[in-house]
């Protein structure tokens, strides 16, 4: 697309206006499509100071927006219920376990089916799938009762999905988590005594207010996402540090200049910190390289989703 260069919300209001027609005519699919790689192409054209503004207030002024958060999806993630972007309700719209009204409009319905079968939602599912398969590689080689932790767990999809957690299989699985809401629906929809809800921050941890130990695994799957660096980097030397021998740690984070980026911070305001592998990487580096067994980064099949795993000396 040819974006005019004057100003960026002339560039933006010309791809909406686009965007709304499509919508309007009955084409959902082409419409998004256009907003969606549109919006990441203005977001790169543009210095940030005038991305952040057109991002977070003046794309508002234009009628597409209405259309747009039609969608229930894209519509909880800006109206944030919970207090913060990217709470575990929102991720269920992904997961498949919460379905839209009975009465929403065909084009929200038809929105939000192109928003959760997007690349982005199904890395999302992909890293769920990953967070599964290692809790159950650990459960297999343990010779004794595992112990994990999930930090920042949501609604512990992973769990569903996980052989181990569904044999009973493990010794204990911690979910801890700051928002009760989802630490509610872990304690309803797990008959599973293996699994322990505790409630908390990750400032507590780094702080050491709170701890864990001799651990088979720590994960954080969608946390180091809203991380800076540095919190980031002393967050992961603590969880370290909780592991047993043999013990593995795996987090994840979003890469930058994904393909929904710029959809992800006008309609749905949910702003993440992105990490290049290297950046990721580079988050172990208060870990003296001789506690390391091992070390690696990984991407989930679809190339969004960078992952760092360590394995404890």
């Amino acid at each position: 697309m040819q974006l005019d260069t004057n100003s960026i919300q002339a560039a933006g209001y010309a791809l909406m206006d686009d965007a709304q027609a499509m919508l309007l005519s009955g084409n959902a699919k082409a419409g998004m499509d256009h907003v969606i790689l549109g919006m990441r192409e203005i977001k790169n054209r543009y210095p940030a100071t005038e991305w952040r503004d057109f991002a977070q207030t003046t794309f508002l002024g234009h009628p597409v927006t209405q259309l747009i958060h039609q969608c229930p999806f894209t519509y909880h993630s800006f109206s944030k219920p919970r207090g913060y972007a990217g709470d575990a309700e929102l991720l269920d719209f992904i997961y498949g376990f919460k379905q839209p009204s009975q009465n929403l409009a065909t084009l929200g319905r038809e929105i939000l089916e192109h928003c959760v079968n997007s690349p982005i939602s199904s890395s999302v599912k992909a890293r769920k799938d990953v967070l599964a398969r290692t809790i159950d590689d650990v459960a297999s080689e343990a010779t004794h009762p595992t112990r994990i932790l999930s930090i920042a767990c949501g609604h512990l999809r992973e769990a569903k999905e996980s052989v181990a957690v569904q044999e009973g299989s493990i010794g204990q699985l911690v979910a801890f988590d700051q928002d009760p809401l989802s630490l509610e629906v872990i304690d309803r929809e797990f008959d599973n005594g293996s699994i322990q809800t505790i409630r908390g921050s990750v400032t507590t941890l780094v702080r050491q207010k709170q701890s864990f130990e001799n651990l088979d695994l720590v994960y954080a799957a969608g946390l180091y996402d809203y991380l800076s660096q540095p919190f980031a980097t002393r967050l992961t030397k603590i969880m370290f540090d909780m592991l047993r021998t043999g013990g593995k740690l795996l987090v994840a984070n979003f890469i930058p200049d994904h393909r929904e980026v710029g959809y992800m911070e006008t309609f749905m305001q949910w702003q993440l910190i992105y990490r290049t592998e290297s950046q990721l990487a580079n988050v172990a580096k208060e870990i003296s390289a001789l506690e390391i067994a091992n070390k690696r980064t990984f991407f989930e099949d679809n190339g969004n989703i960078a992952f760092l795993e360590l394995v404890k000396a």
